[in-house]
């Protein structure tokens, strides 16, 4: 039996045009390469998996969905060093006066410490959106 699902997160403001924040988000493999994580990929569109190399572990993603017409991307990871498990995540994007907000959240069942799991997560998606920012500053 499943446990509770916890929520984790991230709302902000990217002083960028979405359909350039869109052209990097909607890159599967891409957005990762250009924050300077090493990416690997297998397949293409829906479906495919990207596995990304940090600090000794990887990770191991799926696109679930990649949608132009409402700027939202799903993935879940698949295999991951991380205490969550049933892990899926959105990335969706809205036009602000010629700004982005960004909404990037999980839902997941912790492995331990709920606030920690939620923590974690967090921590990820503020580090990924700070990225952006500084892709779309120049």
């Amino acid at each position: 039996m499943l446990g509770a699902m916890a929520l984790a997160e991230v709302k902000d403001l990217i002083q960028a045009p979405i359909e350039d924040v869109w052209g990097i988000v909607s890159d599967f493999v891409g957005m990762i390469e250009k924050m300077g994580t090493p990416v690997t990929a297998e397949g293409e569109g829906i479906g495919m998996t990207r596995t990304l190399s940090m600090q000794g572990i990887s990770i191991v993603e799926r696109l679930e969905e990649l949608d132009d017409s409402t700027h939202t991307m799903s993935y879940s990871i698949v295999e991951a060093p991380l205490p969550v498990t049933g892990y899926q995540s959105w990335i969706t994007l809205d036009a602000a006066d010629g700004a982005t907000a960004i909404r990037w959240w999980a839902t997941f069942e912790p492995v331990g410490s709920e606030d920690d799991a939620v923590a974690l997560v967090r921590s990820i998606y503020e580090g990924g959106i700070a990225g952006l920012k500084k892709l779309l500053a120049g």
